[in-house]
């Protein structure tokens, strides 16, 4: 008997093999979208570094403060703050820092605070001179709390475990991986640590000098006492300037050594070496640096700690 197949048969068996269709490619295209990697964001370099150090490949970070600006007081575009709210895990850094974080919304459940460990130990400032950083900046003040914790590297440690534990709770799947990409992390950060601890010790008991006020969470825990201006290495340094740096020898002595955020120009060298100072530059590191990472840019500061203090030995002056 010759086999026949209905008009109306013939109709759900193609309506079917459609929808097997559609659904198949709904679930390959749900497929790729779960392959996206996660994405954490961040408020400076330093926890971009440890965010990426520890998550490896299962994820991108994102940090989007130009290089040649401070993290503290960027303030992003309406397109950059949408991509940081969309984003799987925020690192805040806390203490204040990252100011446009107080008049944005960043979602609660994706946002952690890196130093909440610590906050008790916070470092109150007072209020200071409003100024700019550069021409065309906004004019900012540095109160509320000193923020750049991570220049006492036992805090930087704690941040970045604080920063393995929000990954482990947020991506579980990856925790052995996270717990010994931070071992090793830890190790490294506690060498240098010691490292710091060593070379700065002839430096107790004297006065530094420092171009800008972000390095009081490294003078306290390394025992050291600095005076603090509001000068960029860039600036053109002139009478009122350099009147400003006399008055600090006279009060207070003895003073040999100036801290640079970054590298000053030659002209600014010259006149910090003729003031009877040794020019060292410490880069806080709070921005991306130009080469290396947060730990060869640590261990670079340490290097220049160390020249500094050779030539203190021996000379009243000297190059950055």
């Amino acid at each position: 008997m010759k086999s026949t197949c209905s008009p109306t048969l013939l109709i759900l068996v193609t309506a079917t093999l459609v929808s097997s269709c559609h659904n198949s490619t709904k679930k390959e295209n749900l497929s790729l979208s779960e392959r996206r990697k996660p994405i954490i964001a961040t408020v400076n370099y330093p926890l971009a570094y440890f965010a990426q150090r520890l998550s490896g490949e299962f994820a991108d970070v994102l940090f989007e403060a130009p290089p040649n600006v401070d993290p503290a007081y960027w303030n992003p575009t309406d397109d950059q703050v949408g991509a940081i709210q969309t984003a799987d895990l925020v690192l805040l850094n806390g203490a204040n820092y990252a100011k446009w974080t107080s008049s944005r919304t960043i979602p609660y459940e994706a946002t952690v605070i890196t130093s909440s460990s610590f906050e008790d130990t916070f470092i109150k400032l007072e209020e200071g001179t409003s100024h700019t950083h550069k021409s065309g900046t906004t004019s900012h003040t540095h109160g509320g709390f000193a923020s750049t914790t991570w220049l006492d590297l036992e805090l930087a440690c704690k941040q970045a475990s604080s920063t393995a534990d929000a990954l482990c709770e947020q991506f579980p799947e990856h925790v052995e991986s996270i717990s010994g990409k931070l071992k090793i992390l830890l190790e490294e950060m506690r060498d240098l640590d010691r490292q710091m601890k060593l070379v700065t010790a002839p430096l107790r008991g004297t006065t530094l000098v420092a171009s800008h006020p972000v390095y009081q969470y490294w003078t306290r825990a390394y025992g050291l006492s600095a005076h603090a201006l509001h000068w960029e290495p860039m600036q053109k340094l002139g009478t009122p300037e350099m009147g400003e740096l006399a008055a600090i020898q006279d009060e207070k002595s003895p003073v040999k050594y100036f801290i640079w955020e970054g590298p000053p120009t030659e002209e600014n060298i010259n006149k910090i070496k003729m003031a009877g100072f040794i020019n060292i530059v410490v880069d806080p590191c709070g921005a991306r640096p130009a080469k290396g990472d947060f730990l060869t840019v640590m261990q670079e500061n340490i290097s220049s700690l160390s020249e500094a203090i050779t030539q203190g030995t021996s000379s009243n002056t000297g190059t950055p």
